[in-house]
């Protein structure tokens, strides 16, 4: 359930409740005005001359300005990252407000005072969420703007309203357990607010000493959120834009401050955090495992977000991954030295997995901080799968469940290869393990379910893929592989446990269901191997392609599928070796290797059979 606003405030004490309720008479009070403030003269109006100094100061400069932003649809840097669908009507006017009051749009001041009147009514009855936390952002600057446009007692009334908002939300703590919302909105109204009402009204000195209490949430929240290397937790993920955006913002306000708007762990993990962003968008600039809407960067966000660490590294990946329309204000030389192209992090339950910084290289990302596990994978510009990869297991016709959630057992990345393992438990005792693996010059993706320790029975092992709107497989008639097609042929799936011919009788299909690449397998035994391999080399798809399950043997004697599998597959001229043990690991022999490895992954060298080891698993 939403909390609102005001929830936090039945634990302030009175005294904080007064001064919060009186801050405009306050003004007349010893102490309350800063250097800089205008000193009016015998019998001027005080307003008056405050209004005025508003009015004609130069600094502070707008956020625009600071940002050296350039014009967008609604509200200049408060409008980065934002997806205006999912916005509320009255978000939108009040984030367009700011536009108009910059003389960018025409502005009608019964117009504003209407907006402002509807969200200073309203405003203790709102959640806590990503929309409110924007509005007051958008109220607080605009009020250098409209001292001109309402009365005294309003422009202070709106002042007090955000005042005693920051003195609710500097209760909330930072928190990844937060529903993420909460937490991006906690950010925003402790940290964000505070310091953006610290900035643009420095000459009040109550409200210039709000810049410590959102230096501290600040600083705690870029600590608590993101995992001490800069990766965000998955559910969070659906927010990292909106987020970054806000923290962005701090960095380019919190700069004119000594202190800067957060301590150095702060810093370090908001640099990172830059990197991890880069890595998490697509070739257009939107990005992975977010939300459907979600807009492509836009260039000043992408320049204010990159010039902040003056990394080389990020500024050069981000001209060579994006389009020059989103790179054009970038400064700096191009280097060669790059950041790394993967990461995993079982505390986030995030990875992500790239073969090279180029925008039609592929793309992986995984979101497993949930047994709901999201995957998406792009295979240059064009979007291949997005969304839950789902799954269900059965045995004797009875489901097994899955019980708690996925947990990093591998991860392993180098030049060759990025691999990821993950195994969750099922009721019964069993388990499911899945994995992931990236081949980074050999150009496909392995996807693989491993039901593994039932209690033996009819086993059977579903899942599905969530295809592209403009991605469609098209099986072949005679064999079970097929193309995954765009306009053209993009990448080709190959079902490693299923016979190549249609005409075998044997159980299992690969086929397109509601938009899903589904891929079904059953058994009689304990374990079940459901591997399926993705060629993403292009310019392979209209090669011949064939697959085999090979024999595999133990002290002489022949193996079910049940101990150990191994499958050869080609693609045009390119062979692979995959091999995985599903019970203890043994000393055995397939198409003439000795391995006693629990997995092996090979690229063949030669006809005579020579093999180059991808990954090796003991």
């Amino acid at each position: 359930m939403a909390t609102t606003i005001d929830s936090p405030a039945e634990t302030r004490s009175n005294k904080n409740r007064k001064s919060s309720a009186l801050l405009s008479e306050m003004a007349s009070e010893s102490g309350f005005w800063r250097a800089g403030a205008p000193q009016p003269r015998a019998g001027a109006n005080p307003w008056k001359v405050w209004s005025e100094h508003l009015l004609n100061r130069r600094t502070p400069q707008t956020l625009e300005s600071l940002c050296k932003s350039k014009d967008t649809p609604l509200g200049g840097p408060l409008d980065w990252g934002l997806s205006h669908e999912q916005l509320t009507a009255r978000t939108r006017d009040l984030l367009a407000l700011g536009k108009g009051l910059s003389g960018r749009a025409h502005i009608n001041a019964e117009d504003v005072q209407e907006t402002l009147a509807r969200w200073l009514d309203d405003r203790k009855s709102l959640p806590q969420s990503l929309d409110f936390a924007l509005e007051c952002l958008a109220v607080a600057h605009a009020l250098p703007r409209i001292s001109k446009l309402v009365s005294q007692e309003y422009w202070w009334g709106l002042l007090e309203a955000l005042w005693q908002i920051t003195k609710s939300a500097a209760e909330w703590r930072s928190d990844a357990e937060l529903p993420p919302e909460q937490g991006v909105s906690q950010q925003l109204l402790a940290g964000e607010l505070p310091l953006t009402l610290a900035y643009l009204l420095p000459e009040l000195r109550p409200v210039y000493k709000l810049r410590n209490a959102a230096q501290e949430a600040l600083s705690e929240g870029l600590v608590e959120l993101l995992n001490g290397d800069g990766l965000m937790q998955g559910p969070y993920l659906a927010y990292l834009r909106p987020l970054l955006a806000s923290w962005t913002r701090c960095r380019v306000i919190g700069a004119t401050f000594k202190k800067g708007p957060w301590n150095r762990k702060a810093e370090a993990q908001f640099l990172q955090l830059a990197t991890h962003a880069l890595a998490l968008s697509s070739p257009q600039g939107t990005p992975l495992l977010g939300q459907p809407h979600d807009q492509p960067w836009t260039a000043d966000f992408l320049s204010n977000m990159l010039h902040i660490g003056k990394d080389a590294a990020d500024i050069s990946t981000a001209r060579t991954l994006f389009k020059k329309k989103m790179t054009a204000s970038l400064k700096g030389k191009q280097v060669s030295v790059v950041p790394e192209l993967s990461e995993s992090s079982d505390w986030a339950g995030v990875a992500y997995m790239r073969t090279e910084w180029e925008r039609s290289a592929p793309a992986i990302a995984i979101d497993y901080s949930t047994p709901d596990l999201r995957f998406e994978a792009w295979a240059g510009t064009q979007r291949l799968i997005a969304g839950t990869w789902s799954w269900e297991t059965t045995l004797d016709g009875k489901r097994l469940g899955p019980v708690g959630g996925w947990e990093e057992t591998c991860w392993f990345s180098n030049e060759d290869v990025d691999y990821l393992e993950l195994s969750i438990d099922l009721a019964g005792g069993a388990r499911l393990d899945r994995q992931i693996l990236l081949a980074r010059e050999e150009l496909f993706l392995l996807l693989s379910d491993n039901v593994i320790d039932t209690a033996g029975g009819k086993l059977s092992h579903r899942y599905r893929l969530p295809l592209d709107a403009a991605v469609r497989f098209q099986a072949e008639k005679e064999t079970r592989e097929g193309l995954l097609c765009g306009t053209k042929p993009i990448a080709r799936a190959l079902p490693l446990a299923l016979p190549e011919w249609r005409s075998d009788p044997r159980v299992g299909q690969l086929l397109e269901s509601q938009g899903r690449l589904q891929l079904e397998q059953q058994c009689e035994g304990k374990n079940l191997a459901c591997p399926l391999l993705i060629d993403l080399k292009k310019s392979r798809s209209s090669k011949p392609c064939t697959w085999r399950q090979l024999t595999i043997a133990q002290a002489l004697e022949i193996q079910s599928p049940d101990v150990a599998v191994g499958y050869r597959a080609q693609c045009g001229k390119q062979q692979w070796l995959i091999y995985r043990s599903l019970g203890e690991t043994a000393n055995r022999t397939l198409m003439g290797q000795n391995t006693s490895l629990e997995c092996l992954v090979a690229r063949f060298l030669a006809s005579s059979g020579e093999i180059d080891e991808l990954l090796e698993i003991e």
